[in-house]
């Protein structure tokens, strides 16, 4: 039981730390493509829902999430998928459209990210900063489907999103590994973790 614990969250840590390099330089290319290489841009638009479905695979590969838990993570893979298709299909054409399905997605996955931050935080602890983030990729999310259906977000503006997620997941992955040192602390000293 131990075992699963420590093997399910150093996983969760370490891809938390892996989303957060990987995040800042997302944002970090979409911020120098959009205005000078708008089909790049658009390009990382689509890889990122991709992202984080590859993200949400190896999660569920390597943790043992609850029922439920499992449940969410499925839908949001299944959701980053048709993400992804959809602002493929419109990320060159209409490309308002794009940042709307995006956000609409920003929406959905922000909300399952709380759900599964919730029932982490009672077998993982250190999750707070993932339900925040979790609210707030649903309020982002509706921000963006708004903004893109009125034509007043740029491809650019997900470059912030990504940057505050990336904040999350390192202050996450820090919350977990404080979490493991003090448990591994505690069974040094011969007392019983919990």
């Amino acid at each position: 039981m131990k075992t699963n614990f420590f093997d399910s969250a150093r996983s969760l840590r370490n891809l938390y730390l892996v989303r957060t390099v990987f995040q800042v330089i997302w944002a970090a290319g979409v911020l120098s493509t959009a205005l000078t290489q708008p089909r790049v841009a658009a390009v990382l638009l689509i890889l990122y829902p991709l992202w984080d479905v590859a993200c949400t695979v190896y999660d569920l590969r390597t943790s043992n999430p609850t029922a439920s838990a499992r449940t969410s993570q499925v839908i949001n893979a299944v959701l980053g998928i048709a993400t992804a298709l959809g602002i493929a299909l419109t990320v060159f054409h209409q490309p308002a459209y794009s940042i709307a399905v995006f956000g609409a997605w920003a929406l959905g996955a922000g909300l399952l990210q709380l759900v599964a931050g919730l029932i982490r935080r009672k077998q993982l602890g250190g999750q707070w900063a993932m339900i925040l983030s979790g609210a707030q990729s649903t309020a982002a999310g509706i921000a963006f489907v708004f903004g893109g259906l009125s034509g007043k977000l740029h491809a650019k503006d997900m470059g912030g999103y990504a940057i505050f997620g990336a904040i999350y997941f390192l202050i996450g992955g820090i919350l977990l590994s404080r979490r493991l040192s003090h448990i591994t602390t505690a069974q040094g000293g011969g007392l019983v973790a919990r």
